[in-house]
């Protein structure tokens, strides 16, 4: 088998093994909302998004659907409960 074939085989290895193989440190991405689009960033287990709710809450549906896509090589924002 030549170099650039194993080295696909090992990649397709890696991502099918992303829960135990990748840890996601900071990413920065831009959600293209239905009103608006907020920037949502994720740095060392503290997530952030410029909308309204998280400033309130801590945590909205933006920064919800990153944790969707990212799965568990992210941990999930605390979620904040009603007083």
């Amino acid at each position: 088998m030549d170099s650039v074939a194993s080295r696909i085989l090992k990649a397709r290895q890696y991502a099918q093994e992303r829960d135990r193989r990748v840890r996601v440190h900071r990413i920065e991405a831009e959600l293209y909302g239905e009103h608006a689009n907020h920037k949502v960033a994720y740095d060392d287990g503290r997530w952030t998004c410029d909308c309204e709710e998280s400033q309130l809450r801590g945590v909205c549906a933006h920064i919800m659907a990153m944790e969707e896509i990212l799965g568990d090589t992210v941990e999930p924002a605390p979620l904040a409960l009603p007083q």
